[in-house]
């Protein structure tokens, strides 16, 4: 062994009681079980080691970090019980002490693996090496943010900013799969060597190991009788809970809290060193009746976080709490004299502020931060204020609907079952009310996702590391229209109640409780209860007000029309029930709304304007334009003078004439005339008049946006779109595929970021293209010098270089 262990950390592990425990019942027939666990500490307290190189932020995971577990253990067990406990309760103790964070210190091999992933071509040495590398991936494929990031750091030549992020997305990766690892590591290092008369346990310390950073409730799926034989057994559930808490009340970084890491670099930065001092494990006072931490804090973000630290322990010790009662009441059937009792409380009488020489308090400690008003904030976010159209209500079902069933296909094509997404819409009476239902057989929700994302204003699953985690394990290639996690509280502008029936599926054949949730008002608890729902999916129903209830008037068919609105070109099929009649609209619908459809007489035949008809099927869009172009003589101008006459009234000249030119997004007819008043005067004056004009229809991944794309400049706010091309044309397209925009919060406008000025210079390309190929040599390149000429959009411009002749 090497002598830093020999010297320093085989002494701290004899003095341990859990240590002399097992030394002194293991003298006579067991005492190769010593030379065993101080090979298998040692190979440990070696591993742990290798953290750093990789996790450099978790430096909290080393061997003084093990050594703490090991004597927190002893505190939570007292020496009574440990004098009790078999020596493979006492080997199991120990190992998984140190044995519980290897998985923090993956093989060099794995981490070169999980780092190709930013190589343009990556090459694998093995299929060993391409599974690391699979696994990593779909971890990357969650994290959008962080790509998006990363690649802006490489384009601006910021390095090193993007080095430290790579580094921060590996720590990431082993810190939420270290316990996997751990029980990995343990297969393969220790398979059938931690073994105690002749019985292998190896595969219950990985178990035990793996529980640590799993759902407590699974440790009483453990065996509590392990039996070796002559009346030993072990309790693996008694271990497991040990191991839990005695890992967290170390104050375990891989759990830090947010508020802490908030306070790093504000203009009063907190250290992490200062974090560390009161982590210390002397500062814990662990006993039967008392669990207290003591600390004298010098900043009140080290006083919110330890707080906020010991609010996380609580939940844990009464969970633990529980489990520890059931374990207890199995050991007195068996007749072990072995009690464990904890508090379910963290005391924290002694967490003070630091006092000066004067012995005043450096800071007053409250715990008071920025809150919000919640009746006001959703009156901002979903009244009219922001939103404008109640309408948005009925959007908002519909979004949430086609992203369950999208990720549910991506889910049942991965598990090779037949699956045909399908959502209904309904408007119906029910006893006198109003009732606007949205029913899906998408994916569905369970407890945790009503608790974590749909009943959290701003928190949206469909932005969440979990839903792109599942994404990419699924290969799901959508992009989901659900993203600012405030969507559901508009509902409440046209609902006083909401009900849903709920029920999640989870894997192939098996899927949660069914839940039905009803929520009377924006700020009512939720009311759950069992649910009737036989089948995954989700069904909503809102309650309408009758004094805000936009469907109140309509007519069976307008009501038909207004959902079709909504969902132009919807992924699959979507039924429409109004009180008598019904119909659905798939794929096809979209394709009856063309560009031609929504001409109106301003763009009539003119025998001076060509109209080009214009499919688009490429680069993630879809639909059709219509370009208007002026011509004279089969060519291509820019003004064409109808007619020009002088003519002389009283002895003074006026001209008449008849102009029309092309202008941005416009034709126009221009006319100068005369005219005579009351007082005889002739007055000369300009006249003009539309002969086509731009408009447009646009949906993102099959959801209406409605926006005009072309509107004045003195409709444009800040950071929203508009298109200003040299010539008129009507646009009605649908952005699909993986292709994405970014939108305001009600999803009404388009911002103007990177990827709408990819797009607009895509459609200007598509569409050049479309008209290049239908013209002559010729004619291409006197409309090419013409677009050139007057175009004040990048973006046009940009499209219009790629375009080939005869591409």
């Amino acid at each position: 062994m090497a002598d830093d262990f020999n010297d320093t950390f085989l002494p701290r592990l004899q003095e341990s009681e859990l240590y002399k425990a097992l030394t002194k019942k293991c003298r006579a027939k067991d005492s190769k079980v010593i030379g065993l666990v101080d090979d298998a500490v040692y190979y440990a307290f070696e591993r742990t080691k290798t953290i750093i190189s990789h996790m450099g932020e978790y430096t909290l995971h080393d061997a003084d970090h093990l050594f703490r577990v090991l004597h927190i253990m002893e505190k939570l067990l007292q020496k009574k019980n440990i004098k009790q406990l078999s020596i493979p309760e006492l080997m199991l103790l120990i190992l998984s002490a140190f044995f519980h964070d290897i998985g923090m210190a993956p093989d060099l091999k794995e981490v070169l693996a999980w780092k190709k992933i930013w190589d343009t071509n990556p090459e694998f040495i093995d299929d060993e090496d391409r599974i690391a590398y699979q696994k990593f991936k779909i971890f990357y494929s969650g994290r959008p943010d962080d790509d998006e990031l990363l690649s802006n750091l490489v384009d601006k030549g910021e390095l090193s900013k993007a080095e430290t992020l790579k580094s921060y997305l590996v720590t990431e990766f082993i810190r939420m799969t270290h316990a996997e690892r751990a029980r990995t590591i343990i297969s393969k290092d220790w398979n059938k060597k931690i073994v105690f008369r002749n019985t292998d346990i190896t595969v219950e310390l990985a178990q035990i190991c793996y529980s640590h950073n799993e759902d407590a409730q699974t440790l009483l799926d453990l065996d509590m009788d392990l039996s070796f034989g002559n009346e030993i057994v072990a309790c693996l559930p008694l271990i497991a809970i040990i191991l839990r808490l005695s890992d967290i009340l170390d104050f375990d970084g891989k759990r830090t809290p947010n508020i802490l890491y908030s306070h790093l670099y504000v203009r009063h930065p907190v250290s992490i060193a200062e974090w560390n001092k009161h982590r210390e494990v002397n500062s814990w006072d662990i006993s039967p009746k008392l669990i207290q931490f003591n600390a004298k804090c010098t900043h009140p973000a080290i006083e919110a976080s330890i707080r906020k630290f010991c609010d996380l322990i609580d939940k844990e010790l009464s969970t633990c709490y529980n489990l520890i009662s059931v374990v207890n009441e199995n050991n007195q059937k068996s007749g072990r004299d072995i009690e464990i009792k904890f508090p379910f409380k963290v005391n924290r009488s002694k967490i003070v502020t630091e006092k000066d020489f004067d012995n005043q308090p450096k800071y007053i400690y409250r715990d008071t931060h920025f809150t919000l008003s919640k009746t006001q904030v959703v009156e901002l976010l979903m009244g009219t204020k922001l939103y404008g159209d109640p309408q948005v209500a009925l959007r908002e079902l519909i979004q949430n609907s086609i992203d369950a069933c999208l990720l549910r296909l991506a889910q049942e094509n991965k598990w090779q079952k037949p699956y045909t997404p399908e959502i209904t819409v309904k408007y119906y009476d029910l006893k006198g009310e109003a009732i606007l239902e949205v029913t899906d057989n998408g994916t569905g929700m369970d407890q945790h996702i009503i608790d974590n994302y749909y009943s959290k204003v701003g928190s949206s699953f469909y932005k969440s590391d979990e839903f792109y985690s599942l994404k990419a394990e699924t290969n799901g290639n959508f992009i989901p229209t659900s993203r600012f996690g405030i969507g559901i509280l508009s509902c409440f502008m046209v609902a006083d109640t909401l009900i849903v029936d709920t029920k999640k599926v989870y894997e192939n054949h098996r899927s949660s409780e069914p839940l039905n949730i009803t929520v009377e008002g924006q700020e009512s608890i939720f009311w759950i209860k069992k649910g009737s729902r036989t089948l995954p999916g989700t069904t909503t129903k809102l309650v309408l007000r009758k004094n805000k209830n936009p469907w109140e008037k309509m007519t069976p068919e307008n009501f038909l029309k207004s959902v079709e609105s909504v969902i132009p070109n919807p992924p699959f099929k979507i039924n429409i029930q109004s009180t008598e009649l019904k119909k659905f609209v798939d794929q096809t619908s979209f394709k009856k709304i063309t560009s031609a459809s929504l001409k109106d007489k301003s763009w009539g035949e003119n025998e001076n304007i060509k109209v080009f008809e214009i499919v688009i099927d490429k680069l993630g869009v879809v639909g059709s334009a219509s370009v208007a172009v002026l011509e004279e003589k089969g060519m291509p101008v820019k003004k064409i003078d109808l007619t020009a006459k002088e003519i002389d009234i009283d002895g003074n000249k006026y001209t008449l004439e008849k102009s029309i030119r092309i202008d941005e997004n416009i034709i126009s007819e221009v006319s100068k005339s005369i005219s005579i008043n009351d007082k005889g005067e002739i007055r000369a004056y300009d006249s003009t008049s539309e002969a086509s004009r731009s408009k447009s229809q646009l949906s993102l991944h099959g959801i209406e946006v409605p926006t005009n794309l072309f509107r004045y400049s003195f409709e444009t706010k800040k950071n929203h779109i508009r298109i200003s091309w040299p010539f008129p044309l009507i646009l009605v397209i649908d952005v699909c595929g993986e292709r994405d925009l970014d939108l305001n919060s009600p999803r009404t406008e388009i911002l103007l970021t990177d990827k709408w000025i990819s797009l607009e210079e895509d459609l200007a390309f598509l569409i050049c293209q479309d008209i290049a190929n239908q013209v002559s040599d010729d004619y291409w390149n006197v409309l090419k010098t013409i677009l050139e000429e007057s175009s004040k959009s990048n973006s046009f411009l940009n499209g219009l270089k790629r375009v080939e002749k005869d591409w």
